[in-house]
């Protein structure tokens, strides 16, 4: 009786089918993140990318208002092909004084994360309510 006490005692089937849930569990919440924070991050550059990109196409510009077109235009052309989620609206390019005698095209690109993510939320996951990039540049 006792020898079937130790045998039953020292089983162990099934302890790797929970040991692998377990540990799988893990490892995809950690390989779920590094997605989601790779993603933010790669948008992040391009939308700063962007933004650089409409402040220089505007420079060309022989008027305030043509400036603030050709940065609107550009900086969404090159983000729109990157994430068709994008609005025109998330794209704001704005004319205004950045020294004494100076006058800057400010432009600024701003993706609501929160109400329009890329990736799926992931509960107890913290993500940007937003993400931001902002270029500026003085024009001739």
């Amino acid at each position: 009786m006792l020898i079937r006490l130790r045998q039953h005692l020292q089983r162990q089937d099934g302890v790797a089918a929970i040991e692998f849930a377990i540990v799988s569990m893990v490892f995809l919440v950690i390989l779920f993140g590094i997605l989601t924070y790779g993603y933010i991050y790669g948008m992040d550059q391009s939308m700063n990318h962007a933004a650089e990109e409409g402040a220089r196409a505007a420079i060309a510009s022989t008027s305030e208002a043509a400036a603030i077109t050709t940065a609107h235009d550009t900086a969404y052309s090159r983000l729109h092909a990157y994430q068709p989620s994008l609005q025109s609206s998330d794209v704001v390019a704005t004319v205004g004084d950045c020294d004494t005698s100076f006058r800057c095209i400010t432009v600024t690109i701003t993706y609501p994360w929160s109400s329009r993510p890329i990736i799926p939320r992931f509960v107890g996951l913290p993500t940007p309510s937003q993400i931001q990039a902002t270029a500026t540049i003085q024009l001739t």
